[in-house]
This record gives C-alpha cells, structure tokens and sequence, in this order.
C-alpha cells in the first residue's frame, strides 16, 4: 500500500508480543521501524486486520472499530466474520491468503522498492503458520516459489527464526521440566502462573513455541500450555494432529478457537485449577477416555 498508493500514510501495528522472529525483520525495517500504536483521533481512515480469529483478541481492537471502514482478513475456521468487509479463507497460512489477494504485479513493485522486501513478510508469515512448510499444500509452496522469484532469502528469513542462544535452549529446558502428562500419556501440558513465571523470569515468548513442541513428541497427541498473562487472565496455545483431537472444537465453548490442529484461547479466570479441569474433562469427552493427570 505504501508504495502502490503513496497518497495514503500506512501505519503498521503488532503486538508486543511477537516472536523473536518477526521482530528481528521489524527491527530491520527501514520504512516502518518502530511498528508504533498509531495516533489518529480526529481523522478518518481504513483499518485492516490480519490473521485475528475473534475481534475479542485483536490487539488495538479500538482502532478498528473506530475506523470509517475495516476489512478482515482471516484463515481461522472459527472466524464468524467481524469486519465491514471480510475476506476468510480457511487454510494454514493467513500469509497465504493475502498473497492472493494482492495484485501480483504491485507486490513485485512494493518487493522492489521496499527495505527489506516487502515478500519477506509474507514469506515469513508462511513458514511460521506451516511450521517450515510440515503442513504445506501446493497453494502455499507456489506461493512461497513466487515469493522467492521477487527476492525473498529463504536462508536470511530462516535465520530470523533460529535466533535463540545457548541460554535460551537451557531456558526452553527448563520450561519443558514442568511439563506434566495425561489422558494415558497422550496429553502433555505446562501450566505457568504468575508465581512461577515471576520466579523462572517466563515470558510469553518463552512459553508460545512449547505446546507445538510437545504437540510432535511421537508419543505425544495433544500440546498445550496455560500461561498467566496478567493477573487472573490466561492466554493458551493448543496444537495437535488435528485429528485425534481437533483443538477449534475443543476451544469454542470456552470461547477460544482457531484450526483443527492449532488453536488458541484468552480467557479470564480466577480459578486456574477448575480452568485445567474443565479443559482436561473436554478433551476426555472427545478422545474417549479418562483423564488422570501425573
């Protein structure tokens, strides 16, 4: 948009709470660095929304709703459609989606004249929902081939992913120490509250890429993780093959949701104990089987 239609000021926005991933790409952004909360009280303008499955967990969520016009766009199979214009396609990849689309001709222009490439993102967004590519398709595999025609570097934006040090593995360990097992062995979790995440100094992104780590143990069906943002409010991450659990159903009563194998919830809760259980006794409706954790 910024460089096909200059008459526009674009003001791209995230959460603070991004993987290292795409903030070492941020940081190196000439054009946008920092992705700054936009002051535009008292003009008119669009927003647009990517990759948000709720409206409910959409940061900057005000911004939205105050805009003259909005559009969504989406791949999360529990989007109901919250904008004046919505685009939701299910798939793995809301990168995908927007590659799409885009006028291929304007991207290969913005790809050109954008520091850095303006594909990087859209390429990183991929490999990040598809895991490096373990859950493509063809759809995204010819995206990800038009990508790198326009100049992507699959090993400089691999490289923006495996950017954790020795300290950060050992970290990750002991993350994985308080892991703890159910559901004959089937369900591995980690719950993490204020006290422990205070005491092991455990931040969000400390705790996002543990339920997709557990989630490809072989003996292991269905990841997940609890981590107490603030006080009382819980943000989950919930990954499986889809299959034997499909984790959108498993959210959507207690208001969560997102992909069959990956799916996420933000829920208040006093009670993180009866939270757990209430979890534990969904899943244990939907495998089959009793749920006894150890």
């Amino acid at each position: 948009i910024k460089v096909n239609y200059p008459e526009y000021t674009v003001y791209p926005y995230l959460a603070e709470t991004i993987d290292s991933g795409a903030r070492v790409q941020v940081a190196e952004d000439l054009l946008f660095h920092p992705f700054e909360k936009p002051n535009v009280a008292g003009t008119r303008y669009a927003a647009i929304a990517c990759d948000t499955a709720t409206k409910e967990r959409m940061i900057g969520a005000e911004l939205f709703d105050a805009a003259a016009a909005n559009m969504m766009i989406d791949h999360h199979a529990s989007n109901e459609g919250y904008g004046k214009i919505n685009y939701l396609r299910i798939s793995e990849a809301c990168a995908e989606n927007i590659f799409y689309l885009l006028d291929l001709e304007k991207l290969k222009k913005a790809a050109k004249e954008a520091h850095p490439n303006a594909a990087d993102y859209l390429y990183l967004g991929i490999i990040s929902d598809t895991d490096d590519f373990k859950r493509a398709n063809a759809t995204i595999m010819n995206a990800a081939s038009n990508l790198i025609e326009m100049g992507v570097s699959h090993p400089y934006v691999m490289r923006t992913l495996q950017n954790r040090s020795l300290d950060d593995l050992m970290h990750q360990a002991e993350i994985l120490k308080l892991t703890k097992r159910t559901l004959d062995g089937k369900v591995a979790y980690v719950l993490i509250d204020e006290k422990i995440k205070e005491e092991k100094h455990i931040t969000y992104g400390d705790i996002h890429p543990i339920s997709g780590i557990l989630r490809d143990c072989v003996d292991i069906e269905l990841g997940f993780t609890m981590y107490e943002e603030e006080k009382d409010l819980w943000r989950c991450s919930f990954r499986s093959n889809g299959k034997w659990i499909n984790v959108n159903l498993l959210l959507n009563p207690f208001g969560g949701g997102g992909h069959a194998a990956a799916a996420g919830l933000r829920i208040k809760a006093a009670d993180s104990e009866k939270l757990l259980a209430d979890i534990l006794e969904k899943v244990e409706m939907m495998a089959g089987h009793s749920v006894s954790a150890n």
